[in-house]
């Protein structure tokens, strides 16, 4: 029992760090791949720092008895919906797969809710004890039968008549339904503690999950064998969740004192989004000793665009290893890339491909010096001092084309006005809530802060705020305060972000909107119901200690949104493209909403290198 018991601590502490290990090595290490199959560096920043960051986002879906229910962001969400962004490669088209996999698990699990609830306990008992495995076992028993049933249906319709979406959507729904099994066969309900999974039990359907998957590919995925590997994840996470908190939670609810249960409630270390990575990790694995490379899988998505200044880093480093050629190179790119972004940001038409300068509101001069730089380039030199000249000469022309993006790029001012708008809008709702809430609850401040109301609402302001950001900028590019200065996010190509990139982009934010939820709950809740007799005086006003110590509150949660929203600025004021975390996450821009063309007045561009610096070839 020692030993297993350590084993357990081991595994507990160990498991985490590893597969996040794993998710960082697989998006950087095989970019090309992991964006082929969908597991790109957004999933990345969506699965680790954005679950850490949103933990306290819990998403309230439904009332049950005097209980709520609730899904966390971190723990459950996030990976469903970075699993779903993988079907658009996966299972094409994307809509209609993720319909049809949606519906289906509704089904299955809908069935298999009915075989669990008390109304079937006696038929559950009558199939006990004609099969001899007692009330769970054929509670076990009769879940498969429903995963049989609904799952084998699926993939004999897929094939008569052929039908290559439907069958891949039958193998995730044939792999959620072995993994839903095995989760429920080892899973328990402990009322006060939650669902349960003895260890090393929980390690294994995500393991056979991942080996299953991996090793079935070149019959389901031929040719595209990495699919194996989202399919595992996606598959994984849906049979967990549906196993253990779909099946096992209702017969907590309605008993003892009123709860708030989570579905993902443990964050990073719930089952539900651990069990995902390790049959992720295990079909990676797989996928190794199969030794099936890292080609991308299927169309390889084009390849993103590098920035300039990225562009330019690498032409110094290739010049400093010696590469001339690869320096010239990289040297013209990065021009070329900053001319066409400050193209695009302000609005003028294309120019020709030898003459990326042209039309742009620049001297004639530094048309003339990309032309320079580009017969260098041509000219196969191998001397090291024409590279570093050519790279010089770059330099000045990247930081022209900064200087005219910045006409479009959204400032540290505008963009922190943009926010407290939006900030208010959320959150004054959210302070009503809380208000009646903290008025109507009877008894007084440690009845409230107890009350499952209140706690819920609390939650559900940071989850509901969180998807106010996202989903307003997926759908429309901007938001309400944004939209009052003219401000709106874009991508690098200047359209309206993806579901995923606005996520990403707003998940830093979380650490802002627990503080504002939690401190403003705590103030509303000490100034209705006060603290006792004691009381201040504030600039001669006298305030009761209730009031006073929700003064105190305030104070402290502006002092820590000041503190945190400053991180933001100072990100904004310091990097090239005036970018905070999340939009170093996503790609994103924030930028004045009207497309500009070229202004009369051109910016002073930096002095021109003495002549004969760069010499044509």
């Amino acid at each position: 029992m020692l030993a297993l018991d350590s084993a357990s601590n081991v595994v507990s502490l160990a498991l985490p760090g590893a597969l996040w290990a794993m998710l960082f090595v697989l998006a950087w290490g095989h970019g090309p791949f992991a964006e082929s199959i969908g597991l790109d560096r957004k999933a990345f920043w969506l699965l680790l720092p954005g679950a850490l960051l949103s933990s306290f986002a819990l998403l309230p879906i439904a009332p049950v008895s005097y209980d709520w229910v609730a899904v966390s962001f971190g723990g459950a969400l996030l990976p469903l919906i970075v699993g779903a962004g993988t079907l658009r490669r996966l299972a094409p088209p994307a809509r209609r797969s993720l319909g049809w996999l949606l519906g289906l698990v509704t089904v299955e699990a809908g069935a298999m809710l009915l075989v669990v609830l008390p109304v079937s306990a006696p038929a559950l008992r009558r199939l006990g004890a004609a099969t001899h495995l007692g009330p769970g076992g054929a509670a076990v028993l009769a879940v498969a039968l429903v995963g049989i049933a609904v799952s084998g249906g699926v993939v004999l319709r897929a094939r008569s008549p052929p039908h290559p979406m439907l069958a891949r959507v039958g193998f995730l729904l044939a792999l959620m339904s072995g993994v839903l099994v095995l989760t429920f066969a080892g899973s328990s309900a402990i009322p006060g503690e939650g669902i349960v999974e003895p260890f090393p039990y929980f390690l294994l359907p995500p393991i056979i999950a991942g080996i299953a998957a991996g090793a079935l590919a070149p019959r389901v995925f031929p040719g595209e064998e990495g699919f194996a590997l989202p399919g595992s994840f996606l598959a994984t996470t849906l049979g967990v969740l549906v196993g253990a908190d779909v099946l096992r939670q209702p017969p907590l609810y309605g008993h003892g004192a009123p709860g708030l249960y989570a579905i993902g409630g443990a964050g990073v270390l719930d089952l539900v989004y651990l069990s995902g990575l390790l049959a992720l990790a295990t079909a990676y694995l797989t996928h190794i000793a199969w030794e099936r490379g890292w080609t991308p899988v299927g169309a390889p998505p084009a390849p993103p665009t590098p920035s300039a200044i990225r562009q330019l880093r690498e032409a110094y480093r290739a010049g400093v290893a010696g590469d001339v050629a690869r320096s010239l190179e990289n040297s013209v790119a990065a021009s070329r890339t900053s001319a066409g972004q400050a193209r695009r940001l302000l609005g003028v038409p294309a120019a020709p491909d030898d003459r990326p300068w042209e039309g742009l509101p620049v001297p004639g001069w530094i048309v003339s010096d990309q032309a320079n730089l580009q017969n260098v380039a041509r000219s196969g030199t191998r001397d090291p001092r024409e590279g570093y000249r050519a790279w010089l000469m770059a330099r000045w022309l990247v930081l022209l084309g900064r200087e005219l993006s910045l006409r479009r790029f959204a400032t540290a001012g505008e963009r922190l006005v943009a926010f407290v708008i939006d900030l208010a809008l959320v959150s004054a709702p959210a302070l009503l809530v809380f208000a009646i809430i903290a008025r109507e609850t009877p008894g007084g401040y440690d009845a409230v802060a107890a009350s499952l109301p209140f706690n819920t609402a609390v939650v559900g302001y940071i989850a509901v705020a969180l998807l106010y950001f996202a989903l307003t900028e997926a759908w429309v590019g901007t938001t309400v305060g944004k939209a009052a200065l003219g401000l709106a996010v874009r991508d690098r190509a200047l359209r309206t972000p993806d579901g995923l990139a606005a996520l990403a982009r707003n998940l830093p934010l979380a650490p802002i909107l627990t503080l504002v939820g939690l401190g403003g709950a705590i103030a509303i809740a000490l100034v209705t119901k006060g603290i006792g007799p004691g009381g201040s005086t504030v600039l001669g006003v006298s305030l009761p200690g209730g009031v006073f110590a929700g003064l105190g509150i305030v104070v402290a949660v502006a002092g820590g949104v000041a503190l945190l929203g400053s991180f933001g600025v100072l990100a904004i004021a310091l990097t090239w493209e005036r970018q905070r975390v999340g939009d170093l996450w996503a790609g994103t821009w924030v930028v004045r909403d009207a497309t500009e063309g070229p202004t009369p007045e051109a910016p002073a561009p930096p002095p021109s290198p003495p002549a004969g610096e760069v010499r044509s070839g």
